[in-house]
């Protein structure tokens, strides 16, 4: 499945639905962490490419259909 081009605001709040919270920003860059322990680190841009988010879905071993209902 392809995934739609996203800005960072828009991943954050979708990441965020999901139950990650926010636990550090560093210029471009914004760690977040879930409740059962998963971090992900991913950039704030105004448009992130579908590698770099695919990528860091499946690190924190999210499935693309979950985060795109999120959206």
């Amino acid at each position: 499945m392809k995934l739609p081009l996203l800005s960072g605001r828009e991943v954050l709040v979708a990441l965020k639905r999901m139950g990650f919270r926010e636990i550090h920003r560093k210029g471009s860059h914004v760690k977040m962490k879930h409740p059962d322990g998963v971090k992900i680190v991913f950039p704030y841009h105004d448009e992130i490419d579908r590698y770099t988010l695919k990528g860091t879905l499946k690190d924190a071993e999210i499935d693309i259909k979950e985060f795109l209902r999120n959206i």
